[in-house]
């Protein structure tokens, strides 16, 4: 079992590795495993963006623009209308947590690699691209997060990703459920799929998530404590209930994030 640490814990035991380079808005990744996060700075409340006197609103309104280097990277965009960006290696994308904060949608590209991103309950319509892996993964859960900072909760693994942890999701007991759309011209539209996600408790439609080059959706059953799963690959994709423990023969990484 994997003990749950906060990110200042994190960094003292030296699993969380700084990004090599780090400006207010911008932050880009170095040749090892890194841990991005937003630092929703480039708001009204910065004088030399926002002058005094000035009504009109100046800012980036928290927006953050995140992109990893070559290793497995877990990158958090936090608050804002956020640009994550993978880079090669498999990575980790958290758009969030926002939690009904505006703006929140959010542009996840993982480019090359197995990539994951994870959406939750609160954030707002985004679009993941998971560039050229094989087995690209979108998860929807409600995500461990430090009550204080509200920054994702970081559990140490063995292997792949020793070196910053791995967030960790409830996916089979959040309050929603997915449905799934294919567009009618991808090509057109820059995106494959919407992944529509409502309420269970007044069955309202509350965010839709764009697909590009995505491979699997994990989400929750719509009238049970159960996992949902769609391969995107398939001819005509839909979700269907799997047992918790049938997500490690699909895919490993997310086996290790869920429950």
């Amino acid at each position: 079992m994997h003990t749950k640490i906060g990110l200042a814990a994190a960094l003292a035991l030296g699993l969380a590795i700084p990004a090599a380079t780090t400006y207010a808005a911008y932050q880009v990744g170095s040749a090892r495993d890194d841990i991005l996060i937003g630092a929703d700075d480039d708001n009204q409340a910065d004088p030399e963006i926002q002058p005094a006197g000035v009504a009109a609103n100046q800012s980036l309104n928290n927006a953050d623009t995140l992109i990893g280097g070559p290793g497995d990277d877990i990158l958090i965009g936090m608050l804002g209308s956020d640009v994550l960006i993978g880079g090669p290696g498999e990575d980790v994308i958290i758009g969030g947590i926002e939690r009904g904060s505006q703006p929140n949608s959010d542009i996840q590209i993982g480019d090359t690699g197995d990539d994951i991103a994870i959406w939750q309950g609160g954030d707002g319509s985004d679009l993941f691209d998971g560039g050229q892996g094989n087995n690209d993964a979108l998860v929807f859960g409600t995500i461990d997060r430090d009550s204080t900072t509200n920054v994702p909760i970081l559990s140490p693994v063995y292997g792949r990703h020793a070196e910053t942890g791995l967030p960790t999701a409830n996916v089979s007991g959040q309050g929603g459920f997915c449905t799934l759309e294919a567009v009618q011209d991808p090509a057109a539209r820059g995106f494959e799929f919407l992944v529509r996600f409502f309420s269970k408790a007044n069955g309202n439609l509350l965010v839709t998530v764009r697909t590009r080059d995505v491979e699997q959706v994990f989400c929750t059953a719509e009238d049970a404590a159960a996992v949902t799963f769609a391969d995107l690959t398939e001819p005509n994709p839909q979700f269907v209930e799997i047992a918790l423990d049938a997500v490690r023969g699909l895919n490993s990484q997310v086996a290790r994030v869920i429950r």
